[in-house]
């Protein structure tokens, strides 16, 4: 049996972001930990006020991806490896809508040449989405999310 400790780490995370022809890199350290069949990611966006901040956790399981964004922000997106649109929603101090998540690509790389089945750090994760507001797309994003152990 696994030690507790060995079940969640100190991390770092890059998270490289692409919009037609913007591209946007940010690094955080965060937390990693397993909790029955999934990994979490957890760490925190944003300014220097609590008003300000973003906490975000990052849930993976086989074929699926879920962001969830607490703070300033208010997201709930869900990714999934078949694809097809899956609901979500964005709320702000300035505007608050209903989307749809329409995943392109979805795929996690582990390092060492490990299976996917391990998830320690480090991995990357790569997704593709459109999303989609009142049956219409409003954007396509590319990102790619590399944890490393600290």
């Amino acid at each position: 049996m696994a030690s507790a400790t060995s079940d969640r780490r100190q991390v770092s995370i890059t998270l490289e972001s692409k919009q037609g022809s913007e591209s946007t890199r940010h690094t955080y350290t965060g937390e990693w930990f397993r909790k029955e069949r999934s990994v979490y990611i957890r760490y925190e966006e944003g300014g220097g006020s609590e008003a300000e901040a973003v906490r975000t956790i990052i849930r993976i399981r086989e074929g699926e991806l879920l962001i969830t964004r607490r703070g300033a922000v208010d997201s709930d997106q869900l990714f999934l490896r078949d694809g097809g649109k899956q609901p979500g929603q964005y709320r702000s101090p300035y505007t608050s809508f209903q989307m749809e998540t329409l995943t392109e690509k979805l795929s996690v790389r582990a390092g060492g040449g490990r299976d996917n089945s391990d998830l320690t750090p480090p991995f990357t994760i790569e997704w593709k989405y459109e999303i989609w507001i009142d049956d219409e797309i409003t954007g396509r994003f590319q990102n790619r999310l590399h944890v490393a152990a600290i």
